[in-house]
Protein backbone atom coordinates (compact mmCIF):
# COMPACT_ATOMS: atom_id res chain seq x y z
CA UNK A 1 0.00 0.00 0.00
CA UNK A 2 1.24 3.40 -0.95
CA UNK A 3 2.30 5.27 2.25
CA UNK A 4 0.24 9.06 2.49
CA UNK A 5 3.05 11.21 2.24
CA UNK A 6 4.68 10.20 -0.50
CA UNK A 7 1.56 9.19 -2.36
CA UNK A 8 0.75 12.91 -1.88
CA UNK A 9 3.99 14.33 -3.22
CA UNK A 10 3.30 12.14 -5.75
CA UNK A 11 -0.51 13.62 -7.16
CA UNK A 12 0.54 16.94 -6.34
CA UNK A 13 3.77 17.23 -8.44
CA UNK A 14 1.43 14.85 -11.45
CA UNK A 15 -1.13 17.64 -11.27
CA UNK A 16 1.10 20.31 -11.41
CA UNK A 17 2.75 18.96 -14.16
CA UNK A 18 -0.68 17.90 -16.12
CA UNK A 19 -1.96 21.20 -15.32
CA UNK A 20 0.84 23.61 -16.48
CA UNK A 21 2.11 22.22 -19.24
CA UNK A 22 -0.78 19.65 -21.15
CA UNK A 23 -3.76 21.70 -20.04
CA UNK A 24 -2.04 25.65 -19.95
CA UNK A 25 -0.49 25.36 -22.87
CA UNK A 26 -4.05 24.20 -24.90
CA UNK A 27 -6.13 26.91 -22.98
CA UNK A 28 -3.64 29.20 -24.49
CA UNK A 29 -3.76 28.42 -27.81
CA UNK A 30 -7.71 28.72 -27.20
CA UNK A 31 -7.14 32.44 -25.84
CA UNK A 32 -4.96 32.95 -28.40
CA UNK A 33 -7.84 31.65 -31.36
CA UNK A 34 -10.12 35.18 -30.09
CA UNK A 35 -7.48 37.90 -29.89
CA UNK A 36 -6.49 39.82 -32.75
CA UNK A 37 -3.25 41.73 -33.24
CA UNK A 38 -4.06 44.59 -31.23
CA UNK A 39 -5.12 42.14 -28.08
CA UNK A 40 -8.87 42.89 -28.69
CA UNK A 41 -11.58 39.94 -28.31
CA UNK A 42 -12.58 38.77 -31.46
CA UNK A 43 -14.72 35.74 -33.32
CA UNK A 44 -13.00 36.45 -37.06
CA UNK A 45 -10.72 33.37 -36.71
CA UNK A 46 -13.47 31.13 -36.46
CA UNK A 47 -15.83 33.00 -38.68
CA UNK A 48 -13.17 32.15 -41.36
CA UNK A 49 -13.45 29.03 -40.04
CA UNK A 50 -16.88 28.43 -42.08
CA UNK A 51 -15.45 29.66 -45.26
CA UNK A 52 -15.77 27.58 -48.58
CA UNK A 53 -11.83 27.58 -48.57
CA UNK A 54 -11.66 26.50 -45.01
CA UNK A 55 -14.52 24.43 -45.02
CA UNK A 56 -12.42 22.56 -47.93
CA UNK A 57 -9.74 22.24 -45.81
CA UNK A 58 -11.35 20.41 -43.30
CA UNK A 59 -13.37 18.22 -45.43
CA UNK A 60 -10.36 16.92 -47.01
CA UNK A 61 -8.58 16.23 -43.58
CA UNK A 62 -11.49 14.02 -41.69
CA UNK A 63 -12.45 12.44 -45.27
CA UNK A 64 -8.41 11.44 -45.88
CA UNK A 65 -7.97 10.05 -42.37
CA UNK A 66 -11.83 7.89 -42.68
CA UNK A 67 -10.13 6.16 -46.12
CA UNK A 68 -6.80 6.21 -44.50
CA UNK A 69 -8.52 3.84 -41.83
CA UNK A 70 -10.45 1.70 -43.94
CA UNK A 71 -7.76 0.91 -47.03
CA UNK A 72 -5.48 0.82 -44.40
CA UNK A 73 -7.13 -1.92 -42.53
CA UNK A 74 -7.91 -4.03 -45.28
CA UNK A 75 -4.27 -4.26 -46.25
CA UNK A 76 -2.99 -5.07 -42.36
CA UNK A 77 -6.07 -7.31 -42.00
CA UNK A 78 -5.59 -9.12 -45.43
CA UNK A 79 -1.82 -9.62 -44.53
CA UNK A 80 -2.40 -10.76 -41.16
CA UNK A 81 -4.74 -13.08 -42.04
CA UNK A 82 -2.53 -14.51 -44.48
CA UNK A 83 -0.05 -15.28 -42.19
CA UNK A 84 -2.76 -16.67 -39.90
CA UNK A 85 -4.51 -18.63 -42.14
CA UNK A 86 -1.70 -20.32 -44.88
CA UNK A 87 1.47 -22.03 -44.64
CA UNK A 88 4.49 -20.93 -47.23
CA UNK A 89 7.86 -20.44 -47.76
CA UNK A 90 10.08 -17.78 -45.95
CA UNK A 91 6.66 -17.34 -43.62
CA UNK A 92 8.60 -15.46 -40.79
CA UNK A 93 11.06 -13.46 -42.42
CA UNK A 94 8.13 -11.70 -44.67
CA UNK A 95 6.45 -11.46 -41.27
CA UNK A 96 9.46 -9.06 -39.91
CA UNK A 97 10.13 -7.06 -43.38
CA UNK A 98 5.74 -6.34 -43.51
CA UNK A 99 6.62 -4.79 -40.10
CA UNK A 100 9.70 -2.08 -41.87
CA UNK A 101 6.65 0.82 -42.12
CA UNK A 102 6.78 1.06 -38.02
CA UNK A 103 10.35 1.70 -38.19
CA UNK A 104 11.00 3.62 -40.94
CA UNK A 105 10.57 7.38 -39.86
CA UNK A 106 7.53 9.05 -41.42
CA UNK A 107 9.99 11.73 -42.73
CA UNK A 108 11.84 9.25 -44.73
CA UNK A 109 9.69 7.10 -45.92
CA UNK A 110 7.48 10.17 -47.59
CA UNK A 111 10.99 11.27 -49.15
CA UNK A 112 10.96 7.56 -49.99
CA UNK A 113 8.06 7.98 -52.10
CA UNK A 114 9.09 11.23 -53.60
CA UNK A 115 12.26 9.37 -55.25
CA UNK A 116 9.81 6.66 -56.71
CA UNK A 117 6.42 8.09 -57.60
CA UNK A 118 7.12 12.06 -58.33
CA UNK A 119 6.77 13.53 -61.67
CA UNK A 120 10.73 13.59 -62.02
CA UNK A 121 10.96 9.68 -59.76
CA UNK A 122 12.14 6.58 -60.84
CA UNK A 123 8.95 4.76 -62.33
CA UNK A 124 7.28 7.98 -64.14
CA UNK A 125 10.82 8.34 -65.83
CA UNK A 126 11.20 4.90 -66.23
CA UNK A 127 7.99 4.58 -68.18
CA UNK A 128 8.12 7.75 -69.82
CA UNK A 129 11.43 6.27 -71.74
CA UNK A 130 9.57 2.73 -72.36
CA UNK A 131 6.70 4.24 -73.73
CA UNK A 132 8.85 7.43 -75.48
CA UNK A 133 6.70 9.63 -73.88
CA UNK A 134 7.02 13.20 -74.11
CA UNK A 135 6.25 14.40 -70.85
CA UNK A 136 5.46 12.14 -67.55
CA UNK A 137 2.49 9.83 -67.21
CA UNK A 138 1.15 11.05 -64.59
CA UNK A 139 1.95 12.78 -61.54
CA UNK A 140 1.94 11.74 -58.37
CA UNK A 141 0.15 14.09 -55.75
CA UNK A 142 -2.95 15.49 -54.12
CA UNK A 143 -5.42 13.44 -52.38
CA UNK A 144 -5.03 10.38 -53.28
CA UNK A 145 -1.47 10.34 -52.84
CA UNK A 146 -1.58 11.27 -49.55
CA UNK A 147 -3.67 8.69 -49.12
CA UNK A 148 -1.48 6.27 -50.66
CA UNK A 149 1.71 7.20 -48.36
CA UNK A 150 -0.72 6.98 -45.25
CA UNK A 151 -1.69 3.53 -45.98
CA UNK A 152 1.92 2.50 -46.89
CA UNK A 153 2.80 4.22 -42.94
CA UNK A 154 0.14 3.01 -41.04
CA UNK A 155 -1.35 -0.21 -42.17
CA UNK A 156 1.15 -1.99 -39.59
CA UNK A 157 -1.06 -1.08 -37.16
CA UNK A 158 -3.89 -3.00 -38.04
CA UNK A 159 -1.40 -5.96 -39.15
CA UNK A 160 0.21 -5.97 -35.91
CA UNK A 161 -3.62 -5.97 -33.88
CA UNK A 162 -4.69 -7.85 -36.34
CA UNK A 163 -2.03 -10.43 -35.51
CA UNK A 164 -2.19 -10.50 -32.05
CA UNK A 165 -6.46 -10.75 -32.21
CA UNK A 166 -6.04 -13.88 -34.53
CA UNK A 167 -3.34 -15.75 -32.21
CA UNK A 168 -5.76 -15.61 -29.20
CA UNK A 169 -9.04 -16.67 -31.60
CA UNK A 170 -10.35 -19.95 -31.34
CA UNK A 171 -10.89 -21.74 -34.75
CA UNK A 172 -12.97 -23.97 -33.16
CA UNK A 173 -15.65 -21.32 -33.49
CA UNK A 174 -14.94 -20.94 -37.26
CA UNK A 175 -15.10 -24.65 -37.97
CA UNK A 176 -18.39 -24.41 -36.25
CA UNK A 177 -19.83 -22.17 -38.33
CA UNK A 178 -18.38 -24.17 -41.64
CA UNK A 179 -19.92 -27.42 -40.34
CA UNK A 180 -23.62 -25.76 -39.40
CA UNK A 181 -23.61 -24.70 -43.42
CA UNK A 182 -22.23 -21.45 -43.63
CA UNK A 183 -19.86 -20.49 -46.28
CA UNK A 184 -16.59 -19.62 -45.65
CA UNK A 185 -16.88 -15.78 -46.56
CA UNK A 186 -19.90 -15.87 -43.93
CA UNK A 187 -17.82 -16.88 -41.42
CA UNK A 188 -15.19 -14.24 -41.71
CA UNK A 189 -17.51 -11.59 -41.78
CA UNK A 190 -20.16 -13.51 -39.29
CA UNK A 191 -17.76 -14.99 -36.83
CA UNK A 192 -14.15 -13.94 -37.21
CA UNK A 193 -14.83 -9.96 -37.68
CA UNK A 194 -16.83 -9.86 -34.55
CA UNK A 195 -14.18 -11.67 -32.81
CA UNK A 196 -11.49 -9.07 -34.26
CA UNK A 197 -13.46 -5.77 -33.22
CA UNK A 198 -11.64 -4.84 -29.89
CA UNK A 199 -8.54 -4.79 -32.07
CA UNK A 200 -9.72 -3.16 -35.14
CA UNK A 201 -11.15 -0.08 -33.08
CA UNK A 202 -7.99 0.22 -31.38
CA UNK A 203 -5.99 0.19 -34.52
CA UNK A 204 -8.36 2.33 -36.23
CA UNK A 205 -8.30 4.85 -33.32
CA UNK A 206 -4.63 4.78 -33.76
CA UNK A 207 -4.63 5.17 -37.69
CA UNK A 208 -7.09 7.99 -37.80
CA UNK A 209 -5.32 9.98 -34.92
CA UNK A 210 -2.20 9.21 -36.44
CA UNK A 211 -3.67 10.57 -40.08
CA UNK A 212 -5.17 13.60 -38.71
CA UNK A 213 -1.79 14.80 -37.44
CA UNK A 214 0.31 13.71 -40.39
CA UNK A 215 2.54 16.90 -41.98
CA UNK A 216 4.88 15.47 -44.26
CA UNK A 217 2.83 13.54 -47.00
CA UNK A 218 0.03 16.49 -46.96
CA UNK A 219 3.13 19.04 -47.40
CA UNK A 220 5.31 17.29 -50.43
CA UNK A 221 2.30 15.64 -52.42
CA UNK A 222 -1.03 17.36 -51.05
CA UNK A 223 -0.85 19.56 -54.12
CA UNK A 224 -3.60 22.04 -54.25
CA UNK A 225 -5.27 20.07 -52.08
CA UNK A 226 -5.11 21.83 -48.44
CA UNK A 227 -5.47 19.73 -45.23
CA UNK A 228 -5.42 21.11 -41.86
CA UNK A 229 -1.74 20.50 -40.49
CA UNK A 230 -0.25 22.03 -43.42
CA UNK A 231 -2.87 24.98 -43.31
CA UNK A 232 -1.44 25.39 -39.75
CA UNK A 233 1.91 25.41 -40.28
CA UNK A 234 1.21 28.33 -43.40
CA UNK A 235 -0.55 30.26 -41.19
CA UNK A 236 2.25 30.12 -38.10
CA UNK A 237 5.11 31.01 -40.37
CA UNK A 238 3.44 33.94 -42.38
CA UNK A 239 2.63 35.15 -38.92
CA UNK A 240 -0.62 34.88 -38.43
CA UNK A 241 -1.15 33.46 -34.92
CA UNK A 242 -4.74 33.67 -34.39
CA UNK A 243 -5.49 32.00 -38.07
CA UNK A 244 -3.05 29.14 -36.77
CA UNK A 245 -4.88 29.07 -32.91
CA UNK A 246 -8.25 28.52 -34.02
CA UNK A 247 -7.30 25.90 -36.86
CA UNK A 248 -5.25 24.10 -33.93
CA UNK A 249 -8.14 24.41 -32.22
CA UNK A 250 -10.28 22.49 -34.98
CA UNK A 251 -7.69 19.93 -35.58
CA UNK A 252 -7.74 19.04 -31.46
CA UNK A 253 -11.16 19.33 -31.66
CA UNK A 254 -11.58 16.57 -34.50
CA UNK A 255 -8.79 14.37 -32.58
CA UNK A 256 -10.56 14.61 -29.13
CA UNK A 257 -14.20 13.69 -30.63
CA UNK A 258 -12.60 10.81 -32.15
CA UNK A 259 -11.23 9.82 -28.57
CA UNK A 260 -14.21 10.68 -27.53
CA UNK A 261 -16.40 8.27 -29.55
CA UNK A 262 -13.95 5.20 -29.33
CA UNK A 263 -13.80 5.38 -25.53
CA UNK A 264 -17.21 5.99 -25.21
CA UNK A 265 -18.78 2.87 -27.74
CA UNK A 266 -15.66 0.63 -26.46
CA UNK A 267 -17.29 1.44 -22.89
CA UNK A 268 -20.91 0.14 -24.17
CA UNK A 269 -19.42 -2.74 -26.61
CA UNK A 270 -17.51 -4.71 -24.09
CA UNK A 271 -18.13 -8.08 -25.20
CA UNK A 272 -16.79 -11.22 -23.59
CA UNK A 273 -16.75 -14.78 -25.06
CA UNK A 274 -16.66 -17.30 -22.37
CA UNK A 275 -14.23 -20.16 -23.26
CA UNK A 276 -14.05 -23.34 -22.07
CA UNK A 277 -10.81 -25.34 -22.25
CA UNK A 278 -8.00 -24.33 -24.04
CA UNK A 279 -8.73 -22.82 -27.46
CA UNK A 280 -8.15 -25.00 -30.87
CA UNK A 281 -5.41 -23.12 -33.38
CA UNK A 282 -5.80 -22.79 -36.56
CA UNK A 283 -5.05 -25.50 -39.28
CA UNK A 284 -2.57 -24.09 -41.46
CA UNK A 285 -3.48 -24.29 -45.07
CA UNK A 286 -1.11 -24.37 -48.47
CA UNK A 287 -1.57 -20.83 -49.63
CA UNK A 288 -3.84 -20.61 -52.99
CA UNK A 289 -2.70 -18.39 -56.26
CA UNK A 290 -5.03 -15.73 -54.71
CA UNK A 291 -2.99 -15.03 -51.64
CA UNK A 292 0.08 -15.85 -53.40
CA UNK A 293 -0.40 -13.19 -56.05
CA UNK A 294 -1.62 -10.67 -53.09
CA UNK A 295 1.02 -10.97 -51.09
CA UNK A 296 3.57 -10.75 -53.91
CA UNK A 297 2.41 -7.40 -54.71
CA UNK A 298 1.87 -6.39 -50.43
CA UNK A 299 5.58 -7.12 -50.10
CA UNK A 300 6.51 -5.29 -53.67
CA UNK A 301 4.31 -2.05 -52.39
CA UNK A 302 6.24 -2.36 -48.88
CA UNK A 303 10.00 -3.39 -50.28
CA UNK A 304 10.41 -0.91 -52.99
CA UNK A 305 10.49 2.32 -51.40
CA UNK A 306 12.80 1.63 -48.90
CA UNK A 307 15.49 -0.33 -51.57
CA UNK A 308 15.37 2.93 -53.13
CA UNK A 309 16.02 4.74 -50.04
CA UNK A 310 19.04 2.83 -49.64
CA UNK A 311 20.17 3.18 -53.41
CA UNK A 312 19.67 7.11 -53.57
CA UNK A 313 22.02 7.38 -50.69
CA UNK A 314 25.08 6.12 -52.33
CA UNK A 315 24.05 8.64 -55.50
CA UNK A 316 25.96 11.36 -57.12
CA UNK A 317 23.56 14.03 -56.84
CA UNK A 318 24.59 15.06 -60.78
CA UNK A 319 23.82 12.25 -62.24
CA UNK A 320 20.69 11.37 -59.79
CA UNK A 321 19.12 14.16 -61.74
CA UNK A 322 19.68 13.82 -65.58
CA UNK A 323 18.98 9.57 -65.85
CA UNK A 324 16.24 7.04 -64.49
CA UNK A 325 18.55 5.10 -61.64
CA UNK A 326 21.98 6.90 -60.44
CA UNK A 327 25.13 6.38 -63.06
CA UNK A 328 27.42 7.36 -60.16
CA UNK A 329 28.14 5.76 -56.75
CA UNK A 330 29.89 6.84 -53.65
CA UNK A 331 30.61 6.77 -50.23
CA UNK A 332 30.65 10.14 -50.16
CA UNK A 333 27.47 10.62 -48.59
CA UNK A 334 28.06 8.44 -45.86
CA UNK A 335 31.30 9.84 -45.61
CA UNK A 336 30.40 13.25 -44.80
CA UNK A 337 27.75 12.13 -42.33
CA UNK A 338 30.86 10.83 -40.23
CA UNK A 339 32.85 13.42 -41.22
CA UNK A 340 31.61 17.11 -40.65
CA UNK A 341 30.69 18.20 -38.00
CA UNK A 342 27.60 20.27 -39.30
CA UNK A 343 26.67 16.43 -40.57
CA UNK A 344 26.12 14.76 -37.38
CA UNK A 345 25.59 17.67 -35.15
CA UNK A 346 22.02 16.91 -36.20
CA UNK A 347 21.89 13.04 -35.01
CA UNK A 348 23.99 14.39 -31.81
CA UNK A 349 21.20 17.08 -31.22
CA UNK A 350 18.23 14.30 -31.67
CA UNK A 351 19.86 11.89 -29.30
CA UNK A 352 20.60 14.49 -26.78
CA UNK A 353 16.76 15.81 -27.02
CA UNK A 354 15.39 12.35 -27.05
CA UNK A 355 17.21 11.19 -23.91
CA UNK A 356 16.22 14.72 -22.06
CA UNK A 357 12.61 14.11 -22.96
CA UNK A 358 12.42 10.21 -22.43
CA UNK A 359 14.48 9.97 -18.82
CA UNK A 360 11.34 12.37 -17.62
CA UNK A 361 9.00 10.24 -19.36
CA UNK A 362 10.11 6.91 -18.06
CA UNK A 363 10.11 8.48 -14.21
CA UNK A 364 6.69 10.15 -14.53
CA UNK A 365 4.89 7.12 -16.33
CA UNK A 366 6.36 4.82 -13.92
CA UNK A 367 4.72 6.62 -11.15
CA UNK A 368 2.10 7.88 -12.63
CA UNK A 369 1.01 4.24 -13.86
CA UNK A 370 1.36 2.88 -10.38
CA UNK A 371 -1.20 5.36 -8.88
CA UNK A 372 -3.49 5.19 -11.67
CA UNK A 373 -3.72 1.17 -11.19
CA UNK A 374 -3.73 1.17 -7.44
CA UNK A 375 -6.89 3.85 -7.73
CA UNK A 376 -4.79 6.17 -5.56
CA UNK A 377 -4.27 9.13 -8.34
CA UNK A 378 -6.23 12.33 -6.93
CA UNK A 379 -9.29 13.38 -9.41
CA UNK A 380 -8.67 10.15 -11.19
CA UNK A 381 -11.52 10.69 -14.28
CA UNK A 382 -9.85 14.45 -14.67
CA UNK A 383 -6.21 12.92 -14.83
CA UNK A 384 -7.53 10.29 -16.85
CA UNK A 385 -8.67 13.15 -19.49
CA UNK A 386 -5.52 14.81 -19.23
CA UNK A 387 -3.36 11.73 -19.94
CA UNK A 388 -5.38 11.07 -23.05
CA UNK A 389 -5.14 14.96 -24.31
CA UNK A 390 -1.46 14.55 -25.80
CA UNK A 391 -2.85 11.67 -27.92
CA UNK A 392 -5.46 13.79 -29.42
CA UNK A 393 -2.90 16.22 -29.69
CA UNK A 394 -0.85 16.46 -33.15
CA UNK A 395 2.42 18.00 -33.45
CA UNK A 396 1.56 20.96 -34.81
CA UNK A 397 -1.14 21.47 -32.40
CA UNK A 398 1.14 20.86 -29.30
CA UNK A 399 3.63 23.57 -31.45
CA UNK A 400 1.10 25.91 -31.73
CA UNK A 401 0.08 25.52 -27.85
CA UNK A 402 3.73 25.69 -26.73
CA UNK A 403 4.42 28.86 -28.83
CA UNK A 404 1.16 30.80 -27.52
CA UNK A 405 1.91 29.46 -23.75
CA UNK A 406 5.74 30.05 -23.57
CA UNK A 407 6.02 33.11 -25.94
CA UNK A 408 6.44 35.41 -22.64
CA UNK A 409 7.89 34.53 -19.57
CA UNK A 410 5.77 32.72 -17.21
CA UNK A 411 6.33 30.65 -13.58
CA UNK A 412 6.34 27.35 -15.94
CA UNK A 413 9.39 28.70 -17.78
CA UNK A 414 10.85 29.94 -14.23
CA UNK A 415 10.89 33.58 -15.71
CA UNK A 416 12.09 33.04 -19.27
CA UNK A 417 10.50 33.03 -22.48
CA UNK A 418 10.92 29.24 -23.81
CA UNK A 419 10.23 30.26 -27.70
CA UNK A 420 13.44 30.44 -29.59
CA UNK A 421 15.29 28.86 -26.43
CA UNK A 422 17.22 24.96 -26.90
CA UNK A 423 14.52 23.85 -23.48
CA UNK A 424 11.31 24.07 -25.76
CA UNK A 425 11.82 21.41 -28.10
CA UNK A 426 12.94 18.68 -25.44
CA UNK A 427 9.94 19.81 -23.52
CA UNK A 428 7.35 19.27 -26.70
CA UNK A 429 9.03 15.92 -26.88
CA UNK A 430 8.22 15.26 -23.09
CA UNK A 431 4.62 16.31 -23.26
CA UNK A 432 3.71 14.36 -26.65
CA UNK A 433 4.61 11.27 -25.43
CA UNK A 434 3.40 11.88 -22.11
CA UNK A 435 0.44 8.68 -22.00
CA UNK A 436 2.55 5.91 -23.47
CA UNK A 437 4.59 4.70 -20.63
CA UNK A 438 1.77 5.52 -18.15
CA UNK A 439 -0.69 3.69 -20.06
CA UNK A 440 2.00 0.68 -20.89
CA UNK A 441 2.66 0.60 -16.73
CA UNK A 442 -0.91 0.68 -15.66
CA UNK A 443 -2.09 -1.83 -17.89
CA UNK A 444 0.69 -4.03 -17.00
CA UNK A 445 -0.53 -3.58 -13.29
CA UNK A 446 -4.16 -4.53 -13.48
CA UNK A 447 -3.92 -7.88 -12.89
CA UNK A 448 -1.14 -7.36 -10.31
CA UNK A 449 -1.45 -9.01 -6.38
CA UNK A 450 -1.42 -5.91 -4.10
CA UNK A 451 -1.39 -7.88 -1.29
CA UNK A 452 2.41 -8.32 -2.13
CA UNK A 453 2.89 -4.53 -1.83
CA UNK A 454 0.88 -4.95 1.36
CA UNK A 455 3.42 -7.61 2.94
CA UNK A 456 6.33 -5.80 2.01
CA UNK A 457 5.28 -2.73 3.76
CA UNK A 458 3.83 -4.18 6.92
CA UNK A 459 7.56 -5.96 7.23
CA UNK A 460 8.79 -2.09 7.47
CA UNK A 461 10.15 -2.32 3.84
CA UNK A 462 10.54 1.53 2.76
CA UNK A 463 8.25 2.48 0.05
CA UNK A 464 10.95 3.71 -2.55
CA UNK A 465 12.03 0.51 -1.86
CA UNK A 466 8.95 -1.53 -2.36
CA UNK A 467 8.41 -0.02 -6.18
CA UNK A 468 12.17 -1.08 -7.00
CA UNK A 469 12.15 -4.55 -5.45
CA UNK A 470 8.34 -5.68 -5.90
CA UNK A 471 6.48 -3.44 -8.30
CA UNK A 472 9.10 -2.78 -10.74
CA UNK A 473 9.79 -6.09 -11.78
CA UNK A 474 6.47 -7.07 -12.77
CA UNK A 475 6.62 -4.03 -14.92
CA UNK A 476 10.07 -4.13 -16.26
CA UNK A 477 8.79 -5.04 -20.04
CA UNK A 478 5.81 -2.65 -20.00
CA UNK A 479 8.03 -0.17 -18.58
CA UNK A 480 10.97 -1.12 -21.44
CA UNK A 481 8.80 -1.23 -24.00
CA UNK A 482 7.12 2.45 -23.15
CA UNK A 483 10.51 4.01 -23.41
CA UNK A 484 12.15 2.28 -26.36
CA UNK A 485 8.75 3.65 -28.22
CA UNK A 486 9.20 7.25 -26.56
CA UNK A 487 12.43 7.56 -27.30
CA UNK A 488 12.57 6.59 -30.88
CA UNK A 489 9.00 8.71 -31.71
CA UNK A 490 11.34 11.25 -30.13
CA UNK A 491 14.35 10.50 -32.11
CA UNK A 492 12.17 10.82 -35.36
CA UNK A 493 9.18 13.93 -34.49
CA UNK A 494 9.43 16.22 -37.27
CA UNK A 495 5.50 18.07 -37.33
CA UNK A 496 6.10 19.52 -33.63
CA UNK A 497 10.11 20.00 -34.45
CA UNK A 498 9.87 21.84 -37.48
CA UNK A 499 7.74 24.60 -36.40
CA UNK A 500 9.85 25.27 -32.93
CA UNK A 501 13.50 24.46 -33.73
CA UNK A 502 15.90 26.89 -33.34
CA UNK A 503 19.78 27.10 -34.59
CA UNK A 504 20.86 25.97 -31.96
CA UNK A 505 19.24 22.09 -31.45
CA UNK A 506 18.68 21.27 -35.29
CA UNK A 507 17.04 17.77 -35.12
CA UNK A 508 18.04 15.16 -37.71
CA UNK A 509 14.43 15.03 -39.05
CA UNK A 510 14.49 18.77 -39.72
CA UNK A 511 17.84 18.45 -41.26
CA UNK A 512 17.11 15.75 -43.74
CA UNK A 513 13.99 17.66 -44.73
CA UNK A 514 16.29 20.86 -45.41
CA UNK A 515 18.78 18.75 -47.06
CA UNK A 516 15.75 17.35 -49.49
CA UNK A 517 14.75 20.76 -50.45
CA UNK A 518 17.77 22.07 -51.18
CA UNK A 519 18.54 19.25 -53.30
CA UNK A 520 21.03 17.28 -51.76
CA UNK A 521 19.36 13.94 -52.14
CA UNK A 522 22.18 11.69 -51.46
CA UNK A 523 22.87 13.49 -48.44
CA UNK A 524 19.40 13.02 -47.65
CA UNK A 525 19.46 9.73 -48.26
CA UNK A 526 22.06 8.90 -46.41
CA UNK A 527 20.68 10.48 -43.43
CA UNK A 528 17.49 8.58 -43.88
CA UNK A 529 19.23 5.21 -43.96
CA UNK A 530 21.20 5.89 -40.84
CA UNK A 531 18.08 7.29 -38.96
CA UNK A 532 16.88 3.76 -40.13
CA UNK A 533 19.41 1.61 -39.27
CA UNK A 534 19.45 3.49 -35.74
CA UNK A 535 15.56 3.25 -34.89
CA UNK A 536 16.05 -0.80 -35.94
CA UNK A 537 19.49 -0.87 -34.07
CA UNK A 538 17.63 0.50 -30.38
CA UNK A 539 14.40 -2.12 -31.49
CA UNK A 540 16.90 -5.15 -31.93
CA UNK A 541 18.96 -4.34 -28.25
CA UNK A 542 15.31 -3.59 -26.65
CA UNK A 543 14.25 -7.00 -27.63
CA UNK A 544 17.45 -9.01 -26.87
CA UNK A 545 17.78 -7.36 -23.74
CA UNK A 546 14.39 -7.53 -22.46
CA UNK A 547 12.95 -10.82 -24.44
CA UNK A 548 10.01 -8.97 -25.79
CA UNK A 549 10.14 -10.20 -29.38
CA UNK A 550 7.35 -12.59 -28.45
CA UNK A 551 5.31 -9.90 -28.11
CA UNK A 552 4.92 -7.52 -31.08
CA UNK A 553 3.18 -4.72 -28.99
CA UNK A 554 3.85 -3.67 -25.66
CA UNK A 555 1.02 -0.80 -25.81
CA UNK A 556 -2.41 -0.99 -24.70
CA UNK A 557 -4.75 2.13 -26.41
Amino acid sequence: MLLRLPAFIFNAAILLLLLGYVLYPTLATVRQSFLNEQASFTAQYYAALFSAERFAVFRNTVVLSLATVALSGVFGVLLAYSFWRFRFPAKALLSTLFLLPLGLPPLVGVFSFQFLYSESGIVPRFLQSLFGLSTSPFSFEGFWAVLVIHVYSFYVHFFLFASSALARTDYALLEAGENLGASRLTVVFRVLLPLLRPALLSAGLIVFILSVASFTAPLLFGGRSPFLTVEIYTQKTAGSLGDAAALTVGLMMISILALYFFERYAATHRAALAQRGATREVSLERINPVFTALLSMMALFVLLPIAVLVLMSFAENTAASRTILPAMYSFKNYFKVFSEPTAYQPFLNSLTMALLASVPNLLFGLVAGILLAQRRIYAREFVSLLLLLPLALPGTALAVNLIAAFSKPSPLSFGTALVGSYTLLPLAYFIRHLPYITRSVSSALESFDYTLVEAASTLGTPYIRVIGRVIVPVILTAVASGFLFTFISALSEFPCSVMIYNPDNVPISVDIFSQFRLGDFGAASAEGVLLMLLVFALTWISSAVFRTSSSRSGFDF
